[in-house]
Order: C-alpha cells, then structure tokens, then sequence
C-alpha cells in the first residue's frame, strides 16, 4: 500500500464522524485517487479537528498551511516525499460573492461506497461546474466523463436543479461541459441578484482578505511543521516545539 493511500485511509476513517464533504471525488477506488487537491467543504467548527488529525497522521513529513477567510490550504508532504495538497472549504465565496449555500451542501452529503462523504449529486455537479465556468474554462474531461457516468434519474435531477437554480435553456447536461459565455453571463447576473450578494455583504467580506493578507505576512504567510512521533514539529528554524492548534 502507498503512503498516498496509507494517508488517505486513515484520514478519512479519522474525520467519519465530522461535518463534511469531498467536491469533485470522482475516484471509485482510494488507489485510484490521483487528484493533486482533495477539495472538501467542512464546517467551520470542524476546521481545527480536521487539522488535528493531520498534524497527528503517522503518514506525514511536512505540512504547510495557509488560511483565508473562507478557505485554509494545505500541503501535505508524505513521509516518501510526495505532496498533496487539501483545501477545506468553510464558505464557497469568490471574490467576495457567494455562489453556493455551503449549508445545503453539508445537510444533504451522501457515503460513497469508500465511506467517504461526497457532496449530493446535484450539488456536486454544481460546484464543479460553477467553479470552472466563473474561471471561464470548460470542465476538465476526466470530471465530465465521470458526470456522464450518471443513470438517468440522477442526471434529470441534476438538470432540474440547474435549470431551477440558474434558468439555463438547456437540452442536456452535456451543453454545461465547455466554456459558453452566454451561460456565464446569466449565471454571473443570477447570483449576484441574490440577497446575500448585495454591494455591502461583498464589501465586508472582501474586506476580510485584507485582514487575513496582513496577518499571514506577519506569521510569514506559512507554517510549515516538521512532523514527529508525537505530532509536535520545529518549526520556522526555532528549538521548541510547534503545535499546528
């Protein structure tokens, strides 16, 4: 068994009990996940108990963390030297405007057949496809085909909640796959008519960024940790020992 899947085993046996769930999973074997970046939306109270977990892992050399207002990354060094990076997602918010209720996320994730929570179907697709068309790209292939997999009931599904949520006109969900200015366009004015994105919410959550840039310059925007038997590191080239919490 690799450290890649070593890790990913007990990581993820460790965080069951936890409010969360992985976006864009799309491997149906842990040895068949080789996504450079574990996306995850997690409840913030859950953000430092995920990171516990890590900092304890038996299966790491190194982490480097960084956080933003909505969303703290990581890059994990494997005791082979291979990375992973995980991103833990606490609001879906891009430069300032939220596009997805995480909240809805959250309350309806499903367990795939590895245990693993995994956002709903609906809402999986959603994100993939969002985050990709707001970037003005079109979904990656190995997402699309692992979308086009779906039977038909959970693919009407999606295609309702599309329409319903963003008023596409569509004929299939294949049409969302490239890049289309006309459906960025619509879907850019739908959510920035919703009420949690008027002028001044955006405001005050941009103004976070500032915040949070000012005080990672200060603590020298990363921490990485050396890991131990224990869980403790040096780090940041000091003596004593470091905790991550």
């Amino acid at each position: 068994m690799s450290e890649r899947v070593s890790f990913l085993t007990h990581f993820f046996s460790k965080i069951a009990n936890l409010n969360y769930a992985t976006l864009g999973f799309t491997a149906s074997s842990i040895e068949e996940c080789n996504d450079e970046t574990i996306q995850m939306v997690v409840a913030k109270n859950d953000i430092r108990k995920i990171l516990n977990v890590i900092e304890l892992s038996p299966y790491l050399r190194r982490i480097s963390y960084h956080e933003k207002p909505f969303i703290s990354t990581l890059r994990l060094t494997l005791s082979n030297g291979h990375h992973l990076n995980i991103h833990l997602i606490n609001r879906f918010v891009r430069k300032g405007v939220c596009y997805i209720n995480e909240n809805e996320v959250l309350k309806t994730s499903t367990l795939n057949s590895l245990n693993i929570k995994v956002a709903e179907p609906s809402y999986n697709f959603e994100y993939v496809w969002l985050i990709h068309c707001l970037n003005q790209r079109g979904v990656p292939e190995n997402q699309s085909q692992f979308f086009a997999q779906y039977d038909r009931e959970t693919r009407s599904k999606i295609f309702a909640h599309i329409r319903g949520r963003y008023f596409l006109e569509l004929n299939t969900l294949d049409e969302l796959f490239p890049f289309h200015r006309k459906f960025y366009k619509k879907i850019t004015e739908k959510i920035l008519r919703r009420k949690e994105n008027k002028w001044f919410r955006q405001w005050m959550r941009k103004s976070l960024y500032v915040f949070y840039a000012a005080a990672n310059t200060v603590r020298n925007n990363k921490l990485k940790v050396q890991f131990q038997p224990k869980g403790y590191a040096k780090a940041l080239g000091t003596e004593e020992p470091i905790r991550l919490l």
